[in-house]
């Protein structure tokens, strides 16, 4: 039986089959429901979501966060493909004792929250997805992506060895003036948003995830990329899970026809876009999110009960 291994404060190993490390970090009560998140694109789980503690114990949910192949502490798997990280999720499942747990995955994790339930089948319970990304194409062919996007991910996908020596030059200077990881962040997100994304905390959060993610380099996060954008490497059709799809319909950078691409090819999809949000939705809506993933119901005699404000 695989087993957990202490690493910095939070932040938990655990040694795969194949030798492999994966990073991961829990968040709320132990004896909480289990949910495994699967996170974006630029960062790892290591600085919380604002309210994150408070939200997973009002709603007691055990919130898992693993981080990617080649991201933060998670040891790189070459030539790896979307599916393949539902083996490890599968191996870390083990390792925490969980027979049966929800996903949640968020714009570039949600290609992988619901791999995990199409290969984990009846371990995984509900799914939802936020921001995410379909195989209407790659990210960087997409209709509706700003240009400048679509040009930066373009470049990584055709030229991803020179991105990568581009990228690691660039890191010191990141790590000097972190303020420049959500500088970028607020210049694509929808204006009901940029008032959020400007508080401390969300500043800190968004330099220290980044970092925390390129720790050994940007290499990871193109292998990333160049991983989801190949492709997904199983058929949406047979997702038969209940899947809730959430966008914001201003979103710049996952336009919301990703969002109806998956709706149209689920078997079970509730869908929930809202008019005024964009690509940090999840951020403000994380208790709905998990308040509708794990069926939570407020006791009567709760005190205090969680509020939930849309």
């Amino acid at each position: 039986m695989l087993m957990p291994e202490q690493r910095t404060a939070g932040c938990e190993t655990v040694t795969l089959a194949d030798g492999r490390r994966l990073a991961f970090t829990v968040t709320g009560p132990a004896d909480g429901v289990p949910v495994i998140y699967c996170h974006g694109a630029i960062g790892t789980p290591i600085e919380a979501t604002i309210d994150l503690q408070r939200i997973t114990r009002a709603l007691g949910v055990r919130y898992i966060s693993p981080s990617r192949p080649g991201i933060g502490g998670s040891d790189p798997s070459p030539g790896r493909t979307v599916l393949d990280f539902a083996d490890d999720i599968g191996e870390l499942a083990d390792a925490l004792h969980l027979k049966r747990f929800s996903v949640v995955g968020v714009s570039a994790g949600g290609p992988y929250a619901l791999a995990l339930a199409y290969k984990l089948r009846g371990r995984v319970g509900r799914v939802a997805v936020c921001s995410s990304l379909s195989p209407l194409g790659p990210p960087h062919a997409t209709p509706g992506v700003q240009k400048r996007v679509r040009l930066a991910l373009g470049l990584l996908a055709q030229r991803p060895a020179l991105c990568r020596v581009l990228g690691d030059a660039v890191l010191p200077a990141v790590a000097q003036r972190p303020g420049l990881v959500n500088r970028v962040i607020s210049a694509h997100a929808a204006p009901a948003e940029r008032g959020r994304l400007a508080g401390g905390h969300e500043r800190a959060a968004a330099s220290d995830s980044f970092l925390d993610a390129a720790r050994y380099g940007v290499g990871g996060l193109v292998d990333d990329y160049l991983t989801y954008a190949g492709g997904w490497d199983f058929p949406l059709g047979e997702v038969y899970n209940e899947v809730h799809l959430w966008h914001g319909a201003g979103d710049p950078l996952v336009p919301v026809e990703h969002a109806l691409q998956l709706a149209a090819s689920l078997p079970r999809c509730q869908v929930f876009i809202d008019p005024d949000e964009g690509h940090h939705f999840f951020r403000s809506s994380l208790a709905e999110i998990l308040a509708a993933l794990v069926g939570y119901r407020p006791r009567a005699s709760a005190a205090p009960t969680l509020a939930v404000n849309r």
